[in-house]
């Protein structure tokens, strides 16, 4: 996989040895599901975006002024996703109600486990979303920085302290963030390249998701972190549905398998 500059160099490459592809859940037929549930290189995975977020009104505020945001600029003048007062930016009272609107679709969905990002956001979604899962003790909930929104500069993204969100959501388990009391993933200088998202979300893919023993699973994250999956990440085919941007508090369901490139090569 390369990555180009706007001078149509290459930026970065990097080898993948798992392909990844994915189809919609949407008109699949009971036989083929109960097909695809079993086959080992499988899993049936339901990604959620959070709902509306104070940084996404805050978006919205700028755009209806006409005023243009620089995501790349330090200045909180040009780029207020670096002021502080945005850090782990929040839902707003519309996207907790957003949230609320998809709980009967996440009610019949069947997870044997939740994942979520653990920034503040995702992880009111997941509270709101999936409560009816809170109630099943069976049913195991972790958090995992591998599916994060973009790391670096935008305050946004910036993640609590794991004491905090402990506090807050003693029952998700926390063993798989590794940014500690004072987020040392995020670098307040710069975003994180799209090359280095992108290889995240990979590795977050094939090193966890994969080597899961749960064959239904559900993953609640970021609009951003979403697209480069569906479009860098992984094999959609001509499906532009699954390639767009996600809605907020969106759940879109897909079947998702693991092949090794060698395995392919064979067939």
């Amino acid at each position: 996989i390369r990555w180009y500059n706007k001078s149509n160099q290459i930026e970065d490459e990097v080898e993948r040895r798992v392909k990844i592809i994915s189809s919609t859940l949407n008109g699949m037929s009971k036989s083929s599901f109960n097909t695809a549930k079993q086959s080992k290189h499988t899993k049936i995975i339901h990604f959620q975006r959070h709902g509306q977020g104070y940084h996404n009104l805050m978006w919205r505020i700028y755009d209806n002024l006409g005023l243009r945001i620089d995501l790349n600029d330090i200045d909180p003048i040009k780029n207020p996703f670096v002021r502080p007062e945005i850090v782990d930016s929040p839902l707003t009272a519309k996207g907790k109600m957003q949230c609320v609107s998809k709980k009967q679709q996440a009610s019949q969905l069947n997870p044997e486990l939740i994942i979520v990002s653990p920034l503040l956001r995702t992880m009111q979604t997941a509270h709101i979303t999936f409560s009816d899962f809170r109630k099943e003790e069976k049913i195991p909930w972790l958090a995992h920085d591998g599916c994060r929104e973009e790391l670096g500069l935008l305050v946004c993204n910036k993640c609590r302290s794991v004491s905090e969100i402990s506090d807050e959501f003693p029952y998700v388990d926390i063993s798989n963030i590794e940014s500690g009391e004072n987020d040392k993933l995020w670098i307040s200088s710069k975003r994180e390249p799209s090359s280095a998202q992108s290889q995240r979300i990979y590795n977050f893919l094939t090193d966890f998701i994969r080597k899961r023993k749960e064959k239904e699973i559900a993953i609640v994250g970021h609009s951003a972190w979403f697209y480069t999956m569906c479009n860098e990440v992984m094999d959609c085919g001509d499906d532009e549905k699954l390639k767009s941007v996600f809605d907020v508090s969106e759940i879109r369901s897909m079947c998702v398998t693991f092949q090794d490139y060698e395995a392919t090569y064979n067939t």
